[in-house]
């Protein structure tokens, strides 16, 4: 929705332009009248709290970022808000804007990512390494104890829009921290594309964006700027996402950002409705929404197999960009099913000068060619690889698909040893399961094979398949884009579900694996399932779960405990992610039976 607030005189009384209706007519006025006001004489009151501010900082790697927290004042939680600055810096204008913020009952956390980098006010280039500090700042502000919400919403106006947008859709964070996006004109386009760009085009994360979405501008905004905010807005709403620009008449860039000496009287005006307005829509959906999801939890039960975000694909869900030329279809945390078509883990692609290669073939025939479909849309480029991360029957049943499009097929010689022993098997039970939606699919064996390491250079990129060692699967591999610092990990890494164990996983070899796998320094993860991600957090959910549960059985055998001892050792730290509820046990035990022998 675009809300445009029409122009009027200003009478001698100072009064608000009591005109003002929707663009799309007075019928459309229900965003801004008050019936109660104008029958009753009743004007909504806002709230209003003493607010008390102090310095802190944090550390993001080797960086020290200063960072300004403002809250009601007293002992009580309020709503987590995360404001970024723009390219003004966070000055002493800005600042006493983190204060307005906070006194509508917020929680304000302010980080100076120019100061925390010794760099001045309104700098041109745009330094991609300080959206690592605003991302930093989400865990910041979510890790302390006078916040009410489990959530945040992003607060930002011109440059920090850019910031936070990347934050969402970049670092992944719009699916389970954030709530909402408030943008004062924001940049929402890449500050450091061409001229044209900046006009005419608009950042690809605003296709990722998924967050409600409000954005001020004025109606005297510049038009290179209006014209990137208005498209972004209209193509949000096209798709379906709540987004809402509202344009105030008589407002330049300023609102209350601009100084005493030039600002004006509707400057004032538009920046404490803005300001209410922000306030309203945040506390909606950190008081609303985000706690009705996190009341609902991770998918489980019926929910987690028949969920399915892209019905009118057999794809679960449909690609996305993760950094500049890495894409990726995001699987279902269940187990394949109808619902979800067998997409129950990631089918991920590179884009090169040359073409593409391609992450796993897919659970069957019809959905690789539901994957090549939409590489079709996004690239003209042909697909000239197509890699399996192991021989399970998600990553290679589609591969009849790909050979007849002319695609070779690579795995290793243990996941082709797999595939030829186990693939007619998986392929009965993918057939019950799919029905007809496994048409087309035929077993075939991998065109090519490696063992150690496979390097393709492919329009300029380096990519490596490499085998690390023993891990989850046997012939279990990872690509790795060394340049890029990404890594499409496959089932080396897992952290949105609970990882299986299988009677040929072998978790000490794993976790010795490990340690090949960290040495690479991946900035970027794409798991074999759930959402990109980083190190941090796969080592949290992979390597440190094996070693918390290799721990567990250890002292359930050194006290002379059982099988069924072995199944009731408490893994509350992991029975959050989905899957837990059926795998938990199931690993207790292959961990057990393998332990044995190690005694």
């Amino acid at each position: 929705m675009t809300v445009y607030l029409r122009g009027c005189m200003l009478a001698a009384t100072l009064f608000f332009c009591g005109s003002a209706v929707a663009e799309t007519g007075a019928k459309d006025n229900a965003w801004w009248w008050n019936d109660a006001w104008w029958a009753d004489s009743q004007i909504e009151v806002p709230d209003n709290y003493p607010v008390e501010t102090v310095w802190t900082s944090y550390k993001r790697g080797d960086v020290e970022v200063p960072a300004l927290v403002a809250r009601p004042q007293g002992e009580g939680k309020f709503p987590a808000v995360l404001f970024q600055h723009g390219r003004r810096g966070l000055d002493d204008r800005v600042q006493r804007h983190v204060r307005r913020v906070a006194a509508r009952g917020f929680v304000v956390l302010a980080p100076d990512i120019y100061q925390a980098h010794f760099i001045g006010t309104h700098p041109i280039e745009h330094d991609y390494e300080l959206e690592k500090d605003v991302n930093a700042a989400v865990d910041v502000l979510l890790a302390r104890d006078d916040i009410s919400s489990d959530k945040a919403c992003l607060y930002s106006h011109t440059r920090g829009g850019y910031y936070t947008l990347k934050v969402a859709t970049t670092f992944k964070r719009q699916d389970r921290e954030i709530a909402c996006y408030v943008s004062y004109y924001p940049h929402l386009q890449d500050p450091n594309a061409p001229e044209p760009e900046q006009v005419y085009g608009y950042a690809p994360e605003i296709d990722q964006l998924t967050l409600p979405m409000l954005v001020f501008i004025g109606d005297e905004e510049q038009y290179q700027r209006r014209r990137v905010i208005e498209t972004s807005v209209q193509v949000m709403q096209d798709n379906g996402r709540d987004a809402q620009l509202v344009i105030y008449p008589g407002v330049g860039r300023g609102f209350d950002f601009r100084p005493e000496t030039v600002r004006t009287f509707a400057d004032d005006l538009a920046s404490k409705d803005a300001v209410q307005r922000a306030a309203r829509f945040m506390r909606a959906h950190l008081e609303g929404p985000a706690k009705q999801t996190a009341t609902a939890g991770p998918l489980t039960g019926e929910a987690l197999y028949n969920s399915d975000k892209a019905p009118n694909s057999m794809l679960y869900d449909l690609p996305r960009e993760v950094i500049p030329g890495v894409w990726s279809a995001i699987g279902a945390t269940a187990p394949g099913t109808y619902a979800n078509s067998g997409h129950n883990n990631n089918l991920s692609f590179v884009i090169t000068d040359e073409g593409v290669l391609v992450m796993n073939a897919g659970d069957n025939y019809l959905l690789a060619k539901a994957l090549h479909d939409e590489i079709k849309k996004i690239t003209d480029k042909p697909v000239r690889y197509v890699v399996l991360e192991n021989g399970q029957g998600h990553a290679m049943l589609g591969s009849n698909y790909w050979q007849e499009q002319g695609v070779p097929v690579i795995a290793h010689v243990d996941a082709a040893h797999e595939i030829e022993e186990q693939s007619y098997a998986l392929l009965e039970v993918m057939q019950a399961r799919a029905k007809e939606k496994a048409a087309g699919t035929k077993v075939v064996m991998p065109d090519i094979t490696f063992e150690d390491k496979k390097v393709i250079e492919l329009g300029g990129e380096r990519i490596e398949l490499l085998n690390l060692g023993p891990a989850h699967s046997p012939g279990d591999i990872v690509v790795w884009l060394p340049e890029k610092k990404l890594m499409i990990s496959g089932d080396m890494a897992f952290h949105q579900r609970m990882l299986p164990l299988f009677e040929h996983t072998d978790t000490k070899a794993w976790i010795e694996t490990w340690d090949t796998f960290a040495e690479l320094g991946a900035e970027v993860v794409i798991p074999g399932h759930g959402e990109p991600t980083d190190m941090e957090t796969v080592t949290r959910y992979t390597r440190d779960y094996l070693v918390y549960l290799r721990e567990k059985i250890g002292e359930v055998i050194e006290n002379g405990g059982a099988l069924q001892e072995a199944y009731e050792v408490d893994q509350s730290p992991y029975m959050h992610l989905p899957t837990a509820e059926f795998l938990a046990k199931r690993n207790a035990g292959q961990v057990f039976q393998s332990m044995e022998f190690e005694f």
